[in-house]
């Protein structure tokens, strides 16, 4: 190679090195990458220093000239070689003639004595180079030709996309630029593809920048051959003499396709925007591979199973994906995800196939990919962009916990397996007598033929020992449990006693050091996933198998779509996707298998609280533990006398730190006020759920220390009834003898009272009884050596940060009684409306809250609001002038007051006006249309009220003039812990507005217990809980009067005997515990079914409809059942009175029963299914089905001799929407037959005695199954029923063999058929279409305009015949017979006639009048019988011009505040209905999707667009 080897390509002149000329023509690179000489670069620069390249048009800006340019070291390396490659002959001369000329100095000598040390250097040198040369030569081809095929194959590849996507978007036209220029920018990103062909570049000058290196090296050594002592010879001889092997380069990048193009789905067009241009492979298909994954197999190999391990196994379906056949190939995914409004972004789901695996930089490239995998995590969700991962599913436990794998990590899959099995075929994977296993390390597991997996050791068993172990010999294991952290399930392995470690190493293996830091290079590629917001539909027991098999059955090994939504703990809250089906959250929804989460904030019934805590005893010092300080008027403080709290608490500590715990208690749907434990500082507590911030979060309070926290749904856990036997632990209290000298305690009075009490044992003291809504006012003491120390309070006041409120405490102090004057209650006989209390003074003090009188006994009160016998809330009477004061206070500031603009939050008070009085409120929540739902103070129910009736209340109104009660002395019946809704039912109506007389039994408890007198129809006092356990509602309570209730009755008689300074300093201190509860295990009993019921014979029989399940049932009685149910039930009853006292019974062996229904009669019933305290049975004799206290139902088969008396049917003929009737069909089957009569025709009895007879009911002429049809709850069925089996036919003469004369009879007027329906085009297809009449806006009668399409060609059209029928419409007789869909003529509103139907009777007296539907139109008309003429042959023939469509794409809208609907339709507006007539003018055109249950179009407007878009964007509907 020569000098003039290289050249610029402007001028053509030869690079040069300076040492030639004066300043040389160096190869100078500019920000392009494109290369120049430095005479053209100088001709180039302008004034501004800047260079514009001549090639691409970029600009380069240089500061010192040309000369500062970046060299081209390459070409200059060139230049430099094939110049030592012209000289190489003449070099060993010159050297010589130096030699011979210069004088020898020091440094020559050394030299020459090294050159005669090693003579053949200078040769080896030379050998090495020219080699060098010709390998440098090579690389700089390869190089060259991969550079220009990259970029002419990219440049070819653009331009063939780019062509394609503009002759799309001509096709769309203007519609279309906007998507044209986004995909265009988009592009560039087609350069990933050919990023491995880049990497070969670089490694390629990588090989030339060594290369060049070495060469350069060598030169100077040959030069100088001193320098051989600076440098490594050896090495540099190496990588001179290395050979280039040009296949280890990866040239496919220079023939690589993108498989991307551009196509128009016209179809989809209209429909999605974002399915209208993409861009596909070249298979029109879907670009992604079912990977399937083959599925655990029951390894036995030499003697070691393997075996399901329970830790994590759910009920044996722990298994991973059943194995699906696919016949997909990989392919690169590549995805353009664009929202309208918003900019694109292309998404990344999947790699390409043909990639080259990770580098030996794996495991730097792995992690990369990792972070890439949540790297939307680390920037705030915005809903405009949707991220799309494609990912297979790995393993199900339940939709709330699965596993699943990246289809972009397929690739690194299979290399992480090729190198696991490349390690364990080597004998170093092999284990040993000395090597260990520990729990939580990394090993091999054989899984199946030639393929090992990793797996991690979660539980290790060593021979000879039951317990599991940390860690053991290899050769002592017996069996151990490992987690797969490629795939999410957990297997165990059983070790024979006498395999050693022969039968060990042939299933698992160890990895060594080097392979265990490389394999924690790898993540795992299992990622742990949940459905968000998806529950369980039964939150007791939790995920059932159904859901988990739907899931698999759904989802199969094939990949899918997954849209992550966020993070919850270690698991991503997603939602999958299966094309074309809907999302999998909405689908587990649909089939009844789960519910979307919401939290119960009013449940329906009061859930089971903890006892309230145990208040201590007035002016009585006890030691206490303050848990938890807000500010000195709100803390928490323990009272320390109780041991039983540690039992309880260790107790918790046991069951809930069980590995079972977490899925046996998992709480999936928490209410307001439930009772549930949860974890704190590393120990499970007891809490209270009092909040629900948004989202799966809660706001508990945790009652045994008083702090709260905000926690994770999953973080609960439900809370065993052993667990409810102790009263809350934390009192919340306050200080009484001191108050803020400012509004709010400062945060140095807070800091310092934390120092003072937080977590210190101290002396509390009680001051005043306070309703439970309020802090206890206490005096806290701090405990010296010897006795009380100082008083807190005193302390804050001595430093500045509290004043003292001795005075208005001496103002409180006051007796009640010597302001309102209460006559004693034994001078007055009880009567049901008692006298209020005189009015108090006006000068006297207002008091915005209850205080207890002093004497509790025979006070007479107000039942304001009842929900159960544990909730009743009362007014005293002797507070009703202090209430009428507040309200007169409140109507004065607000009664002219305007709405403010203010933001209204849970817990905040409130003036509230209801009804146009003004009351205290307190805001429980607020909707988003700006109703909130308001607790009234001072009654205790709720109301719902708009945020203009609100006002701000000032912190002197607040409380409340409300005492909320327990009824003392009564139990729930049945055995259950809570109120049935029955006993609620019954106390909230005799109770709610009545007069009673309380007397309170326990003043410390909250709800305070009470008993409540009225009077009963003859004017006698009667205990109300008496009274309730006479009805059978509730139960005497066995448990004995507490502690605290004897101990306040004796406080309340020595408070009015004793004076004020001889009171009781020290009372007991024991807190109330519920006695222990000792039940006689249950009695093991069993019980067969009742015989079946008789059928009777096929054919038509009258039969009454006594009952419907939920599943479409329908239970029918004969005449002659209905007469011996009558008979039985009195044979029933004498049978009861010998029956021997009720016990204790273990129901599950129980079929056959007796039971006492509502009416206090006894049935025979069937046990199906125990649910606690109650028991589900169904009533053999009429079908119903209920749940009865076991108290109310005896296990005994009673009138064996009597079969059960009604007959399970099932409609015949039709097939249920969604595989099952659903809850709006029953409902309308019930109210059709219910208590009715109606005809059944028998037509097949079941092969099962047992079984449902197939039957047609005719209900007022009509067949149930066509009504059910009719309604879209149900659809023939092809193979069993026809339609022309309910058209209307001639009535059969029911004549015998008589010789009957009919001579002079008229001949019969002919009975039509039905009309012909409408056939409209069940292609896909276009087809132009009107709208005759609209019913709903999504229900309206179509109109074919193509005759063609619709019917054949007729010799006259319809409107020709009617009318010439029109005009001689007086020759038709009236219509006299009126059945069900009878083609007739009928008179329209402009007098002329039109062909129609009998829809059924509109009206009986004082005339009939029919409703009928003219069939051509599609409109409702109610008319008079002489309005209605038989219909002509001549029109019968005639097809109906209008067909009954559904219009597909929208629904109504879920929020709309117009008030005025649609009366036949509710759920849409009147405003919808004449937006959509106006919409439906012009011209349409319609696309047929489907034709059951229901004809489905949509329709099209002259533009192409749907008609129902601008419906949609203003609000009046939603997309369906």
């Amino acid at each position: 190679m020569s000098e003039t080897a290289v050249a610029c390509n402007i001028c053509g002149s030869s690079y040069t090195l300076p040492e030639d000329e004066a300043g040389g023509n160096l190869p100078h690179v500019l920000l392009c990458s494109h290369i120049f000489c430095s005479t053209c670069l100088r001709a180039l620069m302008s004034q501004q220093n800047i260079i514009t390249c001549p090639e691409c048009q970029m600009d380069t800006r240089i500061e010192e000239g040309v000369d500062g340019l970046e060299v081209d070291s390459r070409i200059i390396g060139l230049i430099y070689t094939a110049r030592m490659n012209t000289k190489k002959g003449h070099s060993g001369d010159r050297c010589k003639s130096q030699r011979f000329k210069s004088p020898p100095s020091s440094t020559a000598v050394h030299t020459q004595e090294n050159a005669e040390g090693r003579p053949d250097v200078v040769k080896v040198l030379d050998e090495a180079l020219g080699k060098a040369t010709e390998n440098l030569s090579q690389l700089d081809k390869l190089h060259k030709t991969l550079s220009s095929g990259i970029h002419a194959q990219l440049k070819k590849e653009r331009t063939r996309i780019i062509r394609e996507i503009d002759e799309a978007v001509d096709k769309a036209k203007s519609i279309l630029q906007k998507r044209r220029s986004l995909l265009v920018s988009k592009l560039s990103d087609v350069d990933l593809l050919f990023a491995d062909g880049r990497k070969e570049c670089k490694r390629i000058e990588e090989r030339i920048k060594e290369l060049q290196t070495a060469i350069q090296k060598a030169w100077h050594v040959r030069r100088v051959p001193s320098l051989e002592t600076y440098c490594n010879l050896d090495k540099i001889l190496e990588t001179l003499h290395i050979p280039v092997d040009a296949e280890s380069y990866d040239m496919s990048s220079m023939s690589l396709r993108t498989g991307l193009r551009c196509s128009l789905q016209m179809d989809s067009f209209v429909d999605s925007l974002r399915n209208c241009l993409k861009i596909t492979d070249d298979s029109d298909d879907c670009i992604l591979e079912e990977v399937t994954v083959a599925p655990f197999q029951h390894v036995v190999k030499s003697g070691v199973e393997v075996w399901e391990s329970s830790s994590q196994s759910v009920r044996g379906n722990a298994d991973p994906i059943p194995k699906k056949k696919s016949t997909c190939r990989p392919s690169f995914i590549e995805e353009i995800v664009e929202d309208i409004d918003t900019s694109s972004e292309i998404v990344e789901t999947g790699v390409y196939a043909g990639s080259p695996g990770p580098e030996p930089r794996r495991n730097e490239r792995h992690k990369a990919l990792r972070r890439l995998r949540r790297q939307h995590f680390d920037r705030p969700l915005t809903p405009q962009t949707k991220v799309v991962h494609y990912v297979m599913a790995t393993h199900i436990v339940n939709p709330g916990h699965f596993y699943v794998r990246y289809m972009m990590e397929q690739k690194s899959g299979q290399n992480l397996t090729k190198k696991v099995n490349e390690f364990c075929s080597g004998d170093s994977s092999l284990f040993t007598f000395s090597d260990e296993i520990k729990t939580g390390s990394m090993l091999f597991i054989y899984w199946k033929e030639d393929m090992w997996c990793r797996v991690t050791v979660t539980e290790l068993f060593q021979k000879e020992c039951f317990q599991s172990v940390t860690k053991c010999l290899a050769s002592e294991v017996s069996r151990l449990c490992v987690y797969f952290q490629d795939f999410g399930f957990s297997k165990g392995i059983s070790i024979p006693s006498d395999g050693g470690l022969s039968m060990l190493n042939e299933c698992l293996r160890r990895p060594d050091a080097a392979t265990l830091a490389q394999m924690n290079g790898w993540a795992p590629l299992a990622i742990k996933c949940s459905l968000k917001d998806i529950i369980p539909t039964d939150l007791l027991r939790g995920w059932s198998l159904e859901a988990a098999d739907e899931m698999r059955g759904l989802l199969g090994s094939e990949a899918v779509e997954m849209q992550v939504f966020g993070e919850d703990g270690d698991a991503l809250l997603v939602d999958l996707k299966k094309t074309p089906m809907v999302s999998l959250r909405e689908h587990l929804v649909f089939m009844g298998l789960a519910r979307f989460y919401s939290p119960i904030v009013a449940p329906g019934s009061a859930p089971l609280l903890f006892y309230p805590s145990v208040r201590p005893t007035l002016n009585v010092e006890v030691n206490a533990m303050v848990s938890h300080v807000n500010t000195p008027s709100d803390f928490y403080v323990q009272l320390v006398e109780n041991m039983e709290y540690l039992l309880l608490h260790s107790k918790l500590q046991d069951c809930y730190s069980r590995p079972q715990a977490n899925s046996e208690f998992q709480v999936y749907c928490p209410s307001l006020s439930q009772a549930c434990v949860a974890c704190y500082d590393q120990e499970w507590c007891r809490v209270q759920v009092i909040g629900f911030p948004g989202g799966r979060m809660v706001e508990v309070r945790y009652v045994d220390f008083g702090y709260r926290k905000t926690l994770s749904v999953k973080d609960l856990r439900q809370i065993k009834d052993e667990f409810f036997a102790l009263p809350e632990m934390a009192l919340w209290c306050s200080l009484n003898d001191v108050v803020s000298p400012q509004e709010t305690w400062s945060d140095e009075a807070c800091v310092v009272f934390k120092e003072l009490v937080e977590h210190k044992l101290i002396t509390v003291v009680a001051k005043k009884l306070v309703p439970g809504t309020r802090p206890v006012p206490v005096c806290l003491y701090e405990i010296g050596d010897d006795c009380t120390g100082a008083s807190i309070g005193e302390i804050l006041v001595r430093n500045g940060l509290a004043v003292s409120s001795k005075q208005s405490q001496i103002k409180d102090a006051q007796p009640l009684e010597t302001t309102v004057w209460d006559p004693p209650f034994e001078e007055e006989p009880l009567s049901v409306v008692l006298t209020p209390a005189p009015p108090p003074p006006a000068s006297e003090e207002l008091k915005p809250s209850l205080i207890l009188p002093t004497c509790v006994k025979d006070i007479k009160v107000r039942v304001t609001h009842v929900t159960s016998p544990g909730n009743i809330f009362v007014q005293l009477l002797q507070f009703d002038g202090q209430l009428k004061r507040i309200h007169d206070t409140l109507k004065s500031l607000f009664s002219k007051s305007e709405p403010q603009e203010m933001l209204w939050e849970a817990e905040m008070f409130c003036a509230a006006n209801n009804t146009g009085v003004w009351e205290r409120g307190k805001v429980c929540s607020v909707s988003t249309n700006g109703v909130a739902e308001v607790l009234r103070c001072d009654f205790g129910n709720k109301v719902n009220l708009h945020v203009n009736n609100l006002r701000p209340l000032s912190p002197d109104l607040t409380g409340s003039f409300l005492l909320e009660c327990n009824l003392s002395g009564v139990r729930p019946a049945g055995g259950r812990s809570t109120w049935t809704a029955t006993a609620c039912d019954f106390i909230s109506h005799y109770l709610t507005g009545a007069m009673a007389v309380m007397t309170i039994k326990d003043p410390s408890t909250r709800p305070v217990l009470v008993s409540l007198f009225c009077s009963n129809r003859a004017g006698q006092n009667v205990s109300f809980a008496d009274f309730l356990i006479s009805e059978g509602l509730a139960l005497k309570e066995r448990k004995a009067a507490s502690i605290s209730e004897t101990i306040f009755s004796e406080q309340c008689v020595l408070s009015e005997k004793i004076p004020e300074p001889q009171r009781i300093t020290s009372l007991p201190q024991t807190p109330p515990t519920p006695t222990p509860r000792i039940n006689p295990p249950p009695e093991r009993v069993q019980t067969h079914s009742y015989p079946p019921p008789e059928l009777p014979p096929c054919g038509h029989v009258l039969m009454s409809i006594s009952a419907i399940s939920e599943q479409g049932v329908i239970y029918a009685m004969t005449y002659q059942a209905v007469c011996e149910f009558d008979r039985l039930r009195e044979r029933l009853q004498q049978h009861i009175k010998t029956m021997p006292r009720q016990k204790n019974y273990n129901w599950k062996g129980v079929l056959g029963c007796a039971v006492m229904g509502t009416d206090m009669f006894w049935y025979r019933g069937q046990v199906q299914e125990v649910i606690g305290g109650h028991v589900k049975v169904q009533y053999v004799d009429q079908g119903l089905v209920e749940s009865i206290p076991v108290c109310h139902v005896y296990p005994m088969v009673l009138c064996e001799d009597v079969p059960q008396l009604c007959v399970p049917c099932q409609i015949n003929g039709v097939i249920p929407i969604g595989k099952g009737w659903q809850w709006d069909a029953v409902v309308l089957m019930k109210e059709l037959l219910l208590g009715r009569s109606v005809y059944v025709h028998i037509i097949e009895h079941p092969e099962d005695p047992c079984g449902c007879v197939k039957v047609e009911i005719t209900v007022d002429g009509m067949a149930l199954s066509k009504i059910m049809v009719h309604h879209q709850y149900a659809s023939f069925d092809p193979a069993i029923s026809s339609q022309e089996d309910y058209v209307v036919k001639p009535p059969v003469p029911d004549l015998d063999d008589w010789d009957l004369n009919t001579e002079g009879l008229e001949e019969p007027q002919p009975v039509f058929g039905v009309y012909k329906e409408l056939q409209i085009p069940r292609a896909r297809t276009h087809f132009p279409a009107k709208v005759k009449h609209i019913r709903t806006p999504n229900e309206v009668f179509l109109c074919v305009l193509d005759k063609t399409l619709c019917q054949q060609k007729q010799e006259e059209s319809l409107e020709e015949a009617l009318e010439c029928v029109n005009e001689n419409i007086d020759n038709l007789s009236l219509l006299t017979d009126f059945p069900i869909e009878c083609p007739c003529l009928a008179e329209y509103s402009d007098g002329k006639y039109y062909r129609a139907k009998l829809l059924g009777f509109s009206q009986l007296t004082p005339s009939v009048k029919l409703l009928v539907r003219h069939v051509d139109f599609g409109s409702d008309d109610i008319l008079p019988t002489q309005k209605l003429r038989q219909l002509p042959a001549s029109l019968h023939h005639f097809p109906c011009a209008a067909v009954y469509v559904k219009l597909a794409g929208f629904k109504p809208t879920n929020v709309c505040l117009d008030s005025e609907r649609i009366p036949y339709r509710p759920e849409w507006s009147m405003r919808a209905m004449m937006e959509m007539i106006n919409l439906l003018n012009g011209e349409l055109t319609a696309v047929l999707t489907a034709t059951e249950p229901q004809l489905t179009v949509l329709l099209y407007n002259a533009e192409g667009s749907l008609v129902h878009r601008p419906l949609v964007e203003k609000g009046l509907a939603d997309y369906a």
